[in-house]
């Protein structure tokens, strides 16, 4: 009783804070030990098509038994297709759904992609580089240019190794063409942003843009000096 009370003043608008979130989920358990798991799940069912997420997904997941989870599976796929870009694919990533992620990332604009948080487009990449690297290469340039566009300099070491894991992985694939056309893109649109254009060049040329190695500049002073000393010599 008290719950419903709760939920009638939030429909109301009288939580502005978002105060009474749970009042949902309480709602259902509640139907759940009374015996109403039907209707718990078709709350939890009008939730997720309203609002497609992981979330959303796994709270429906809550009430479906074991023997109808594949079909209500599949329902909540139907639903996903309307969803935005970014629940899609966090709800994907989730639920394993390789080859449907797979096939949104290949769609997806650059520009759309590099709209997302790394939240999003992380995970999907980190699962996709062995199943799908040219993909995995693509969510690594959205993330790249999405900091660089920002002007987020103190992320410029993050964007630098995105764009390098996807030089790696276009080249592996036989796409050294696609990479230099990225790398002449990138070339003219960010040739002001000198810290990050420097190490940039790093990239292209093959070498890492974080510097040598210690051991590199051990061997780099050393030979400095034997020089310096036989010239002295």
């Amino acid at each position: 009783e008290w719950v419903e009370r709760g939920r009638a003043l939030e429909k109301q608008g009288r939580f502005s804070n978002r105060s009474a979130w749970e009042l949902q989920d309480l709602e259902r358990q509640i139907l759940k030990k009374l015996g109403r798991g039907a209707d718990a799940r078709i709350s939890a069912w009008k939730d997720y098509q309203r609002a497609p997420s992981v979330y959303s997904y796994e709270e429906l997941m809550k009430f479906v038994s074991k023997g109808e989870r594949a079909e209500w599976h599949q329902k909540a796929l139907e639903v996903l297709a309307c969803a935005d870009l970014s629940s899609r694919i966090d709800v994907l990533v989730e639920t394993k759904e390789w080859e449907r992620l797979a096939a949104i990332i290949e769609t997806a604009s650059r520009a759309d992609l590099a709209k997302l948080s790394h939240y999003t487009t992380e995970p999907a990449a980190k699962r996709l580089e062995k199943r799908q690297p040219l993909l995995a290469a693509k969510l690594h340039v959205a993330m790249g240019l999405r900091i660089v566009e920002a002007k987020k300099s103190k992320y410029y070491e993050a964007a630098l190794r995105n764009l390098e894991k996807a030089r790696a992985f276009l080249l592996a694939e036989g796409r050294a063409e696609e990479w230099e056309a990225l790398a002449t893109e990138i070339r003219a649109a960010h040739q002001r942003k000198r810290s990050f254009i420097s190490r940039f060049e790093r990239i292209a040329e093959g070498r890492s843009a974080h510097g040598p190695s210690f051991l590199d500049r051990a061997k780099k002073r050393w030979s400095e000096g034997a020089g310096g000393s036989e010239g002295k010599s």
